[in-house]
């Protein structure tokens, strides 16, 4: 059972059972003995309605089957957290969730250095920039989407060719992703020398480049 699952039962658990020491302690409460087993009866069935409810709740939420729900996946954190909950040693796709997460950190370290940077330097790109760094994000974390689409329903049971495809399918969205990771590099390269005139050239040039391989990698048939 995934971690998060397991403690928001047992958080459930004591809570009920701390309701339930309150409600029956007549030096806590004080109830009248005369409403106790009406309220007993009542706090049995609240008991079993809420775990009752909780496990039927568990059965059909995807963060219960998967470790994470991707409707509510919003940024980088998200996804890094969701890639870090479906990863196990023995699975098939072990390797290449380490390098889906490495990638996530990556691109939104580069991100907050790339913000940083122009935060010093007020040139005329910047809007452009980080309009550049927050699409170069999101193609990436859309990829790790994907990704975890495609682990999501994978079967053991499938057979060896359709791991193999599975695997095929995962490792051309990862090789997208280094792909943007390394046009995001020479922009950063670029941008921490913007205080070279001579470079600016360059770094529109840079820009350019980065912009083209994203509308490249957004056509690509995977």
């Amino acid at each position: 059972m995934n971690n998060k699952i397991f403690l928001r039962l047992l958080l459930i658990t004591i809570i009920l059972a701390f309701i339930d020491i309150i409600l029956f302690s007549p030096g806590i409460y004080g109830l009248s003995f005369a409403l106790q087993p009406v309220l007993f009866c009542i706090m049995i069935l609240v008991n079993i309605s809420v775990l009752v409810g909780e496990i039927v709740f568990l059965g059909v939420s995807n963060t219960a089957k998967y470790g994470y729900d991707l409707d509510k996946l919003k940024d980088v954190h998200d996804y890094k957290q969701a890639l870090e909950s479906c990863y196990r040693k023995n699975s098939p796709f072990a390797k290449e969730i380490k390098q889906a997460i490495s990638q996530v950190i990556s691109v939104d370290k580069k991100n907050r250095v790339l913000i940083e940077i122009l935060a010093q330097n007020n040139k005329e790109h910047y809007t452009a920039l980080t309009d550049l760094g927050t699409q170069a994000t999101n193609f990436l974390v859309n990829n790790v989407r994907k990704m975890l689409n495609r682990i999501a329903i994978y079967d053991a049971d499938m057979g060896e060719n359709l791991l193999d495809e599975h695997q095929n399918y995962i490792e051309k969205l990862l090789v997208s992703n280094e792909n943007i990771l390394a046009e995001f590099n020479k922009l950063l390269t670029e941008v921490s020398q913007m205080d070279d005139t001579s470079t600016d050239d360059t770094l529109t040039n840079v820009l350019s480049d980065m912009t083209n391989s994203l509308k490249t990698l957004r056509g690509e048939e995977i």
